[in-house]
This record gives C-alpha cells, structure tokens and sequence, in this order.
C-alpha cells in the first residue's frame, strides 16, 4: 500500500505554504517560471522515461516519451518562430486526442506563446468568436476538421496560419502549413522563453451556458495549482499510470496532463470517445493505476457493467469532475471497480479542482469534499460577500490569491470586476458547508428552486431521482403553481426494461418523499427519452425550465 502524499488534511492545510510547492520547480519559482520546461525538460534527461502512452481510434498504439516530447515540442516551438508567432500571442487547437496535440501545447509554452483550445464538439461559429475575440494569430487542425476551421476563419481575420496534420497529405488547403512537413524541418533544439510566474500562458473559454463565454486567462504560475491538486487530491505515486479521460479541448485536460507532468507521471490517452467496451478493454490491457473521468461515464460503466465481467482492473484510485456523485456511483465504483470514487470540484476561473475528496480524510458520499491546501473557500451571501452560518445555502466563493486563480476575463476588466464582492470571488455556484466544514453541492444560483418559501436545490432531488431502480437520468426544474409559487417537477429517462406509465410516476415521487421531505420531492413527473444537454455533457436546464414554462401558459 503506497504512502499517500497527504497524511493529515488538517495538519497539511494549516500548515501549507506555496513557496514550498514551487521550491519543486527547476527554475527558480515564481520569478523564473515557464510551465513547459518544468513539466516536460526536466524529466527528458531519462531517455526511456514514458511521458504519453496512445491509443489512437484505428487501434494503433505508440509512447512518447519526455525525451522525444522534449525535442517534438522544441520543433514545435521553432516552427511558430519561424511564423512570426511573438511571445504573448495566441495559438489554437482544434483536434483529438492524438500525441501532435500535446507537442503543440507544449511547445507553445516554450516559445512563450498563449495556448488555447476549442473542444471539437463546437462547430464553426464557437470556434470563429473563440478566434476572433482573442485575436488568435494560429490555428492547429487535422485534415478531418479542415472545413470545419476554414468556415470558423472567415469569421476571425486576426488568424494568419493554419497548421494542419495530415497523415497523407490530403486536406492542406492552400496557404496552409503542414504539420508533418515543417516539423521536418525544424530543429530539435530551442532555448524555452524565459518567462516569468506572471507571463500569459492560457487562455480558455467558458462554456457560454448563461450569456456569451468569456475568454479565461491563466498565468505560467497556474502550474503550481495544478501540481498541488495532482499532488494531494489525485495523490499520484512513483510508477503510476495515469488516465484522464479529459480532452485538451476542455482546461480539464491541461490541468490533468500538466499538473501530473509536473510531477513526472506517465500518462494514458485513448483518441476515441467514451465506449463502455473500449474503455473496458483498455482498462484490462494497461495497469491504469489512476483513473479521472466525469460522472457521465461512470454512471454509463455502471448501466453496462457487464463489460467489467473478467477485467483486470489495477486502479488504486479514481476521481470525477463535472457534477456531483450521487451515493449510488460511489457505492458501485466501490464494488466493481475496487476503489471509493472522489468527487472534485473547479472552474475555468479557479483553473483548476479547488474543493476536493482526499485519499485520507473520511468520504461523505455527496460531498465535493473541502478546499485545495492553500486556497481559502468559504459559503456566503451573494449579495453582501458575508460568510454565512455553517449549514445554510449561499453562494460558493473562494480569496483569488492562489496561483492558478484566474488574472482576467480576456480584455473585459468590468466583468471581471463583477465576479468579486467583499474580496470573495463569486462562483455562481450554491452549496452550503456542513459543521466539519464539507461543502455539499445545491446546483447553479439561477437553478435553485423557490417552492412555498423553501429554497431547494436541484442536485440533491435528482440524487435521489438516480437512486431509483427505474430510473436511468432526471433533472428537475420548477413548474409555476398557483399556491406554491412553484412546484418541482421532473423529467425522467427510464433505465432499460422499465415502462412510462402514472403508477410509476407515483411510485417514483414517493422514493424521492420517503429519502428527502415532503417539500422537495417531484410533485410532476415527465418521462422523456433524453434530457438536453450542452456540449460538456451537463444538463440544460435553461431548456427544461423554458419548456415547463410554455405547457403550463
């Protein structure tokens, strides 16, 4: 049994320093301070040491290590030199999971550039704002996805080159740079930027869910967040293999890649998206030892679980990120995949999970656990930025002094002024803090249902919605009603072999009145096929709340 890396909780938070997670850098930290020399040329020196093991959509399996990855990324940086790419501006990726991306996202940091990134579930008008609201000066594709980007370009005249990877030289437009063929060319040596912890060195957007996104800065100090989540929450170990299923396109990812890559932890990728099968498959083929993933996909695993029948499942630990764990998922993650599955909690602004589970602190199924070691959170009133009694729901927040905080919402000082009250940045998030100090998850301050005075959050009803045999998704929004003001009404996806009918409905209302009270259980009950979701997989239920508005009118 590894010694974990956080042996008290308590002792660790009161005692924590940042200085002495940078005094792990190479460089002298935070003065000197550039994220791809310390998460990549520092551990090359070992030639055989396995940065990224791959395993591509047609089956191909390859490993980079530091090594190569160190002389790739060198030829990625001197190609953007060699385009008049300055230190400070902004290059974009637009791709798979493929071992090309993490060479650019590595050597852009080297030539002291931004990286940013646009998930390929968004299609050419989020790519084009994305582009054009930051200025992107590249843009780094596949052939695949070519049309797709030289639709969103005519949108975003500030971008001057894009470089396409291409396995047969098929989808090169004119004007466009091979990927292949300039890395050819360019040397396998670079002198990374001398940056500093304060120097630009990511930029991503927000999902745009509740107005338009808003572009999210990160210094090159972020590392240093990062590396303490990896650290204490992830709680990676010499020799473990690494799976995190997040893309780049997603900050989830580089907080995930970078941060274990601070450490040295060899790290697992598989190109495709999630398969009940394939994932099983790759889980019995290769000693994952660290999984991170999103409930979606756990919650899937656990719907198909027959795929599991014979796996050979190495996992020491498992984390998820996106929304809560419902006490269900955890209770089966102990029971067929060995380990106690933890809950993490972050934002783009916190560029990183800030409230998290610990190998050796007590799990409270529900809970997303309690703040990083040195990031002070707190649960207050979103009106006055006071905190509020333990027990009583307010608004997420958290003092932005830790080093992956967010420096700015890209060029909108005004908005990003608004996220601060009384020195609390404002998550737009409700939770509420329990008397040990666990902050247990209400849902979005827009989400939060008013129903004849009583204030309930949509996470814990739909928690025990799942928690019903017949029961496979629900989300719950409220429904206006003469007496209450308003109701709370589901909708419901039904598990396989189960049937709609008003006897089930009751039935399914009862559960959820029997485990809760009798104020927050679904008065309505709508069966549907699916629930609306936007493109990281959570649920709209701006959606729902609008359709629930038009059929009570």
């Amino acid at each position: 049994m590894p010694q974990h890396n956080l042996h008290s909780y308590q002792e660790t938070y009161d005692s924590f320093d940042w200085d002495d997670i940078y005094a792990e850098a190479d460089w002298d930290a935070p003065d000197q301070l550039n994220i791809a020399h310390e998460v990549c040329d520092r551990h090359a020196e070992d030639r055989g040491k396995v940065a990224l093991y791959h395993v591509g959509t047609d089956g191909e399996r390859t490993a980079l290590s530091f090594w190569e990855l160190a002389r790739q990324s060198n030829g990625f940086a001197n190609v953007l030199e060699s385009l008049g790419v300055a230190r400070g501006e902004r290059v974009f990726s637009y791709m798979p999971r493929v071992p090309e991306h993490y060479v650019a996202l590595v050597g852009t940091l080297k030539r002291g550039a931004v990286w940013g990134s646009v998930n390929e579930r968004f299609g050419p008008d989020g790519i084009a704002y994305r582009l054009d609201d930051c200025e992107a000066k590249v843009v780094v594709t596949t052939a695949a996805n070519r049309d797709t980007v030289a639709e969103a370009v005519e949108d975003a005249p500030s971008v001057e080159t894009v470089i396409v990877l291409s396995e047969d030289g098929t989808g090169i437009e004119r004007g466009d740079v091979s990927y292949r063929t300039a890395m050819a060319d360019a040397s396998r040596e670079y002198e990374v930027a001398a940056t500093t912890g304060e120097d630009d060195a990511l930029l991503y957007y927000t999902s745009g869910t509740t107005g338009l996104a808003k572009g999210v800065l990160h210094k090159h100090r972020w590392v240093a967040g990062v590396a303490a989540t990896q650290k204490y929450a992830v709680d990676l170990q010499e020799g473990d293999l690494y799976w995190s299923t997040g893309d780049l396109g997603w900050l989830t990812g580089p907080i995930n890649t970078l941060g274990a890559w601070f450490w040295g932890t060899t790290l697992f990728t598989y190109e495709g998206e999630f398969d009940p099968e394939t994932w099983a498959e790759l889980l019995d083929e290769y000693p994952i030892s660290v999984l991170f993933s999103v409930p979606t996909a756990y919650r899937m695993l656990r719907a198909n679980e027959a795929v599991l029948d014979g796996v050979d499942v190495d996992l020491r630990h498992a984390l998820s990120i996106g929304e809560p764990l419902s006490a269900g998922v955890v209770d089966w993650g102990e029971e067929r995949l060995g380990v106690t599955i933890h809950d993490t909690y972050g934002q783009t602004e916190t560029g990183n999970m800030v409230v998290n589970n610990y190998p050796t602190m007590e799990i409270r199924p529900g809970s997303m656990g309690k703040p990083l070691p040195g990031v002070e959170s707190a649960i207050v009133d979103p009106e006055t930025g006071e905190e509020l009694p333990r027990g009583e729901t307010g608004e997420i927040a958290h003092r932005g002094n830790f080093p992956c905080f967010f420096a700015e919402y890209w060029r909108k000082p005004e908005q990003t002024e608004a996220c601060f009250e009384n020195d609390w940045y404002l998550s737009g998030d409700l939770a509420r803090m329990d008397e040990d100090g666990y902050i247990w998850f209400e849902g979005r301050a827009d989400d939060v249902i008013i129903s004849a005075g009583y204030r309930i959050g949509p996470f814990e009803v739909e928690s025990s919605l799942g928690e019903h045999e017949a029961v496979a998704e629900a989300a719950v929004v409220p429904k206006p009603d003469t007496e209450r003001g308003n109701i709370v009404k589901a909708y419901v996806v039904l598990a396989d072999g189960y049937e709609a009918s008003e006897a089930l409905g009751e039935e399914i209302k009862q559960h959820v009145r029997e485990e809760l009270s009798a104020h927050e259980y679904p008065r309505e009950v709508e069966f549907v096929d699916d629930l609306p979701k936007t493109v990281t997989g959570k649920i709209r239920r701006t959606e729902l709340r609008d359709r629930t508005d038009d059929s009570s009118a």
